[in-house]
């Protein structure tokens, strides 16, 4: 099982603060942080280089990462989010005549919008 967790913080050091209080609560009952697979976001007009750390280890500093199928970015862009978005649109148009098919039912037309 895979649990997400995102921190909000309005500082670095208030970031390291919330981190470390996760990392406490998560060890007393069998969690533990992989410091691998974190990741820090911060904003491009921040002055700060601190870096957040998990036992001791820095946590990765990127530009943007996927969260819940949406792209957050440091520059608080959508371009990716557009850009996924297009293609969705390109897909599903190509795709109208298995809407208007007459054949096809409308259960097996919602399962594959599902997709």
């Amino acid at each position: 099982m895979h649990l997400v967790t995102v921190l909000l913080g309005t500082s670095l050091s208030e970031m390291q603060q919330m981190t470390k209080v996760v990392e406490i609560e998560g060890k007393k009952v069998g969690l533990y942080m992989n410091v691998g697979k974190c990741k820090v976001l911060v904003s491009k007009d921040w002055r700060d280089d601190t870096e957040i750390k998990i036992g001791g280890s820095a946590v990765e500093t990127v530009e943007d990462f996927c969260y819940l199928g949406s792209f957050l970015m440091n520059n608080s862009s959508c371009d990716k989010d557009s850009q996924t978005i297009c293609k969705a649109t390109s897909v599903f148009g190509r795709l109208k005549p298995v809407w208007k098919n007459t054949h096809i039912s409308v259960a097996l037309k919602v399962r594959l919008y599902e997709l």
